[in-house]
């Protein structure tokens, strides 16, 4: 009798546990940061206000822990003056424990935005310890001029 109810006790503990599993979601890694924003541990951020901006870009975005603990940083991207000849870009740099580092760029021509990174986000592994953005203006593809300045958006 004792090991039936162990069995029982272990078959739903198991169960309750895969309920409660995350399902994977391409490039976010099973969270949606717009669904957890105002009560979840992601943080919005905004190079517009800071050293990171720069005239013709405007880039806004998410950043926080993942369950997994990597961390994810999200965003939109677009080009804020219409007709002066420039796309608009952002950058962004992250830190990691090691001494390495890495870069994502995105880039976009359209008053309309572009989302930052791939699948809802960029993902970052747990040893990163800073992240941080600027804006730029571009032609053919490429950034051409950066922001005189950056806004860290994550430090650990």
């Amino acid at each position: 009798m004792r090991k039936h109810l162990v069995l029982a006790a272990t078959a739903a503990a198991l169960g309750a546990g895969l309920l409660a599993a995350p399902s994977a979601q391409a490039g976010t890694d099973g969270m949606n940061p717009h669904t957890t924003v105002l009560g979840g541990p992601f943080l919005g951020w905004n190079a517009n206000h800071h050293a990171s901006n720069i005239k013709g870009a405007s880039a806004t975005g998410h950043e926080g822990p993942l369950d997994n603990g990597r961390v994810m940083v999200d965003g939109w991207l677009r080009d804020s003056v219409k007709g002066d000849g420039h796309a608009a870009c952002v950058q962004i740099h992250a830190k990691y424990a090691d001494g390495g580092t890495r870069d994502e760029w995105v880039y976009t021509s359209s008053a309309d935005g572009k989302s930052i990174g791939p699948g809802g986000g960029y993902t970052f592994a747990s040893s990163v310890r800073t992240i941080w953005v600027r804006e730029g203006i571009g032609n053919g593809g490429h950034c051409t001029r950066m922001a005189g300045g950056v806004y860290t958006i994550y430090l650990r």
